[in-house]
């Protein structure tokens, strides 16, 4: 036998032994995927895509002959049920297993952001509500669940978490990220790859989009980032970062766009450098779908796919994605001494060292599932992260719902289950391909309210869109299409039935307007990845329903979901409550209702600020001085902050300890507050730690979330909460690059919200700065007695 097919061999031997017998061609078909429909028969088929244009033409048998590194979404792609699609995934390992030379199984990868995104899996709420939850523990358990799934359908990859720091909430990603902190994003982040991954690293998360592609110039779609690199590193790359080092993710995905000027797909200093270099990450790059090709038809950085591709993968790419199209070229940059055949040995070393942990030689089939992917705890867990994630923001004491109110229900969203999915969840994003998105995936908020108050009447008022469907010019190559200007927006601004909707407001003791977007992928939706908006007004004529609604004099109750904030004009003032459910998936419009009707007592707090105006934007907590954060103009700042949310009970905050005021660099910071819940039922209350670094050699934020903790309070019940800050998490980035504390006075501020503190300390730090190290303390312990 082979050492390579011996499992009692080291992975290192194994490697060894099979790339020693490996052909130039099977080396580079390990570097590249296939996105193929798959068949149970054998009989697999072509998928075009979109971004892809003047690809080789091959068969998908000339495509498999000499191996495979990945196979693309084989789930996830068309609709398919898990019984079927893993016999058409065994038939195509199969296949490489018993008709290629060697005989090296593919990885097979899917998206599995809000969930594992194949038909009949559950549909998790949206990463911004894993976010809006400030609970780690629950997000791993979810992330758990979630692998489970895939690893029942047969993927050993998934193309989840997003690690992106939002900062401008026009951006349509702004739906994929869990905050605009970088620490609270590492810590849900890293808690969500420890659960999806597992102790065995069986099944890889990909952490993306390494890096900043949130920052994008306009909060557009692929544009341009325009950072410094001490920007760049202690708030876009810390959370990469914090899972690399904490949660030992298995793979990185490259964002598209360029920094300064840079590619992600072609930095060697990003991807060699900093990820492998300086952090220790051992696992696998693979590019974003398409990326490659970017770099010689939408960056213009390489001459053709050949320069494409040996720049991608001399700067540190392992694997291209979702296919081969610039892969497929890399024998023509040997040929030209573009890459030589050394780096390529050592690329394929890493993949194939990864097929071999993963247990792939062994075990390269899955067992054909017989149990639902969904199930019980399934169901708990979507409940239970949907709930916790709602934020109230406004409450006049309208809710919770008295049990005998009469109730008009109206709005765009309200009957819609489609408006309570985010953009990666299978039902939105089939809409992308054509596929008819008609059917009830879930319950919608009037089917949950119809069960729990009186309603008297329901009535829509508005649409958002007109039609949902694909073809928006919004792919890179589709600039042509874009700047033809022959396309007309599908937002609907249709007036005609909203006085009819509030005229049944009359009869009721309280209105509740449903207001907000929909996700689609690539202008299919509102909100959503190349769904990018030019105003935070609400899409279409829904601002004047809501306004409708509030002139009829009755107590309005906003709810709005999405996968952004809005602003709301006149209701911020006038409306009776207004909550926030964001996109809370197949069992959020129970969670909605059991909040709105007191069954459950909110405690989801803001992850992203809301703010003001549109011209305030970017607008982010932990801003400098005179940035839109600061009040110098009517429009700028936030009324809604970060950390902010309200509850149906009061927390009251007391006996602060500060152990001491004097530390080394060595040391961490004890701090401790009583948390007492004073109302009449029970709740939990996020308690925050703010820092201020007083005097700087760089100019630092105004404030920075450094520890959190949520804290669950029966009714009268007293719990001390104490936070243990490590000196290093007091560093930044300073001017020769390097991660450092300066000694000197800081101020830490223990809060209700970025906005709300409640108590005030100074610590010193002795003088003179400290470079840390790579194994630096980057969490902020806290307890609970």
């Amino acid at each position: 036998m082979c050492i390579y097919k011996d499992a009692n061999y080291t992975t290192t031997e194994r490697v060894k032994d099979l790339l020693s017998q490996m052909t130039l061609e099977e080396k580079v078909a390990q570097l590249g995927a296939q996105w193929l429909i798959l068949d149970e028969s054998g009989d697999h088929q072509e998928r075009e895509l979109e971004m892809s244009s003047n690809s080789a033409s091959r068969t998908v048998q000339e495509k498999l002959k000499h191996g495979l590194g990945q196979i693309t979404r084989p789930l996830g792609t068309h609709t398919v049920g898990a019984e079927k699609g893993v016999k058409a995934l065994n038939e195509l390992q199969k296949y490489l297993i018993e008709e290629t030379r060697l005989g090296i199984p593919a990885i097979s990868h899917e998206e599995c952001l809000v969930g594992l995104m194949a038909q009949g899996a559950t549909l998790y709420p949206s990463s911004l509500n894993y976010g809006h939850t400030w609970n780690p523990e629950l997000i791993e358990k979810v992330a758990e669940d979630i692998g489970r799934q895939a690893r029942t359908v047969g993927a050993k990859q998934g193309l989840a978490p997003v690690l992106d720091v939002s900062r401008d909430v026009r951006w349509g990603r702004t739906e994929e990220t869990l905050a605009e902190d970088p620490y609270l994003v590492g810590m849900m982040a890293t808690s969500y790859v420890k659960g999806l991954q597992g102790k065995d690293r069986d099944l890889i998360a990909t952490l993306k989009h390494y890096v900043g592609h949130s920052a994008s110039e306009g909060a557009r779609n692929h544009a341009p980032v325009n950072l410094g690199f001490k920007e760049l590193n202690d708030t876009f790359l810390l959370p990469f970062e914090m899972a690399v080092k904490l949660g030992n993710a298995g793979s990185v995905m490259p964002a598209y766009h360029d920094i300064d000027g840079e590619p992600c797909h072609s930095s060697s200093y990003l991807m060699t450098e900093v990820l492998r270099n300086q952090w220790g990450f051992d696992g696998l790059i693979v590019a974003d779908y398409g990326g490659v090709e970017l770099l010689s038809e939408h960056h213009a950085t390489a001459t053709d796919r050949v320069d494409a591709a040996a720049q991608a993968f001399n700067a540190g790419l392992d694997v291209e994605l979702p296919d081969d199209a610039c892969t497929t070229y890399i024998s023509q940059a040997v040929d030209q001494g573009l890459i030589t055949q050394e780096k390529i040995d050592e690329i394929v070393s890493r993949i194939l060292s990864v097929k071999f942990d993963l247990g792939l030689f062994e075990k390269p089939y899955t067992p054909v599932p017989t149990d639902s992917l969904h199930n019980e705890l399934s169901e708990e867990l979507a409940y239970q992260a949907a709930s916790e994630s709602i934020v109230l923001l406004k409450n006049d004491g309208q809710l919770p719902l008295a049990q005998n109110s009469k109730v008009a229900l109206l709005g765009a969203t309200a009957d819609d289950p489609l408006a309570l999915l985010g953009g990666y969840s299978f039902p939105v994003h089939l809409i992308l391909s054509g596929s008819d998105a008609s059917e009830r995936v879930a319950k919608s908020i009037k089917e949950a309210l119809e069960d729990r108050v009186t309603l008297i009447g329901y009535k829509k008022g508005c649409d958002i869109l007109t039609e949902r469907h694909g073809g928006a010019p919004v792919f890179p190559g589709d600039v042509d299409m874009a700047v033809a200007q022959n396309t007309t927006s599908p937002v609907s601004m249709d007036t005609s039935n909203i006085e009819s909707a509030v005229s049944i407001i009359s009869d009721a003791d309280v209105a509740v307007v449903c207001v907000g977007d929909l996700a689609g992928l690539f202008q299919t939706g509102t909100i959503g990845e190349g769904s990018d908006a030019d105003s935070l007004n609400l899409p279409g004529v829904q601002q004047q329903l809501l306004d409708a609604a509030l002139d009829s004099g009755k107590p309005v109750v906003v709810l709005v979901t999405g996968g952004r904030p809005y602003c709301l004009g006149r209701a911020e003032d006038e409306a009776a409550a207004i909550v926030y459910g964001w996109a809370p998936g197949q069992c959020g419009a129970d969670a909605i209702a059991d909040v709105l009707t007191g069954v459950t007592n909110p405690s989801g707090k803001l992850t992203i600020s809301i703010p003001k105006n549109v011209g305030a934007v970017p607008y982010f907590y932990n801003h400098k001085l005179k940035s839109a954060g600061t009040p110098i103009a009517f429009h700028f700042g936030s009324r809604f902050n970060f950390g902010f949310g309200l509850s149906y009970t009061n927390f009251d905050y007391s006996n602060t300890t500060l152990v001491k005021v004097d530390y080394d660099f060595d040391e961490s910071v004890t701090l401790s507050v009583d948390i007492t819940n004073t109302g009449d039922r029970s709740g939990a209350e996020i308690v925050q730690l703010y820092a201020r670094d007083k005097v700087c050699s760089v100019v630092r934020p105004v404030k920075e979330l450094k520890g959190f903790k949520k804290v669950h309070l029966e009714a009268g019940e007293t719990k001390t909460v104490t936070f243990s800050l490590p000196i290093d998490m007091l560093s930044f980035t300073d001017s020769s690059h390097q991660r450092v504390v300066e000694g000197g006075e800081f101020d830490l501020m223990l809060a209700r919200s970025s906005q709300e503190v409640e108590s005030r300390h100074t610590i010193k730090v002795k003088p003179g700065k400290k470079v840390l190290p790579r194994e630096w303390k980057m969490v902020c312990e806290v307890s609970i007695d």
